[in-house]
């Protein structure tokens, strides 16, 4: 990545901005891709943790599930704080409790801590919402469209090159050095956006719903809970059934309370745009498809012959890798496509790209090569689909909304990717041999159908700002 290719022109019309500085994308990038990477950087390590903390499969299992937990509620949540209080402003607080996480994290004594640790450092979710409202804030038009591919294209990048760099670690150092290293990259990200990122003036209220915080917070963590262990508690233990009890009683209380304050953390009729609205549904789909990867990949490679390939874990990592280098050259082509076609054609060839990669696998399962050539051309669509999907939301959204709709739409892709991982293993479950690793990547292709065909229900004229 050259910083003389970034885009950092500002457009004419917002001459009373700052304007953006030199390596103002790269500070907003290095911010993302701490985020990403701290997503899957741990998974090599995850045994290696079982062993030293004295817990079991499903203690550790809690070290994502915290950061999952957490990133939810704060990305919608720092988003809107972001409209009301400013996007850099935030950004910086975000990363500085990543940064307090990570140290607390990588000097732990117990899992608990090291829980704390992982729920600070889940405040780094929003950094790529944050990023983006601040690309809307000082970019325009292709400008920006370039800057979203930048990001969008980071956050999958992030997450492959974690799980080579975590694997690699891991075989050389204790596992306390990963949580070093994010804490490098938070330092590192701080200070490139304090340099580079000017401030902007803030247009929405200051007013804060804490009681819309609250009771998303409680939708968000009860749904949560119940998909991610429901597995291991047992779908009708007292736990499941309380959190599920929570997370209907919450949203409904939310709809309720958001139609009645005066500056609703989550604005209905705004959600209910039609461009912002599908573009959430894609932002869920997007979540949840490549999870199915991200999970069915692994196994597939890992489990022994004639099943799988029998690789090790950093042998899997090297043959996603393709995949990950092709997500992010396919968040920079999106915005030259954006340039080309209508955005819901760019989004249809996105989730057509993903569906092709999925059946591609399904037919060679025991093809390395068919392997390394479809995943990527899976990342390449979900490359471009964050992409495009960011760009809609970014159509869609007044200046003084911008940073919350972001934080919505990731949370909802959050929650996507929370429903892949246990549907993944309960289809691969639910077959013998190789057959549930077919299952599994045909549903994959028809649900990324699914997804074409909304993004042809976008309307050819994206609404814009003013309108």
């Amino acid at each position: 990545m050259t910083t003389d290719s970034l885009p950092v022109v500002a457009s004419a019309s917002r001459d009373r901005e700052p304007r953006p500085r030199r390596w103002f994308v790269l500070a907003l990038a290095v911010a993302v891709l701490t985020y990403s990477m701290m997503q899957t950087m741990l998974l090599p390590v995850l045994p290696a943790l079982q062993g030293a903390l004295h817990t079991d499969g499903i203690g550790v299992s809690w070290i994502l599930t915290a950061y999952l937990l957490s990133g939810a509620v704060a990305a919608p949540v720092l988003g809107s704080f972001g409209d009301r209080f400013g996007h850099r402003r935030m950004l910086l607080i975000a990363m500085g409790v990543f940064v307090a996480g990570s140290i607390i994290a990588a000097v732990a004594p117990n899992l608990t801590v090291i829980l704390v640790g992982r729920v600070l450092q889940g405040a780094s979710t929003a950094s790529f919402p944050l990023a983006l409202a601040i690309v809307g804030t000082h970019l325009t038009d292709g400008t920006r469209r370039s800057a979203t591919g930048w990001l969008s294209g980071t956050v999958g990048l992030g997450a492959g090159l974690a799980l080579v760099i975590g694997g690699i670690i891991a075989s050389l150092a204790p596992w306390q050095v990963l949580f070093w290293v994010g804490a490098i990259f938070g330092v590192v990200s701080m200070l490139l956006v304090a340099a580079s990122v000017p401030a902007h003036a803030v247009h929405g209220q200051a007013r804060v719903d804490f009681v819309g915080i609250g009771l998303l917070a409680a939708l968000l963590v009860g749904i949560l809970l119940v998909v991610s262990q429901a597995s291991s508690w047992g779908i009708t233990s007292p736990g499941i059934i309380a959190s599920a009890v929570v997370a209907v009683l919450a949203g409904v209380a939310l709809l309720i309370v958001e139609r009645r304050v005066a500056a609703p953390l989550l604005d209905l009729p705004v959600l209910w745009r039609p461009t912002i609205a599908i573009g959430n549904v894609l932002a869920v789909l997007l979540g949840f498809v490549p999870y199915l990867f991200y999970v069915g990949m692994p196994l597939l490679l890992q489990t022994p012959q004639p099943v799988g390939a029998g690789m090790g874990t950093q042998a899997t990592g090297w043959i996603m890798f393709p995949g990950t280098i092709v997500a992010f050259i396919g968040g920079r082509f999106a915005s030259v496509l954006m340039r080309w076609m209508r955005s819901a054609w760019v989004s249809a060839i996105a989730m057509a790209l993903i569906a092709v990669g999925a059946v591609g696998i399904a037919l060679w399962p025991h093809d390395l090569i068919a392997n390394i050539v479809f995943y990527a051309v899976m990342g390449l669509g979900a490359g471009i689909g964050t992409t495009v999907v960011a760009d809609l939301i970014a159509q869609g959204a007044e200046p003084h909304e911008l940073g919350g709709l972001l934080g919505v739409n990731g949370v909802l892709r959050t929650v996507g990717s929370s429903f892949g991982a246990p549907i993944a293993m309960l289809i691969i479950a639910g077959a013998t041999g190789v057959h549930g690793f077919v299952a599994l990547f045909l549903i994959a292709a028809l649900v990324s159908v699914v997804g074409v065909v909304l993004s042809m229900c976008l309307r050819s004229g994206a609404r814009t700002r003013g309108e």
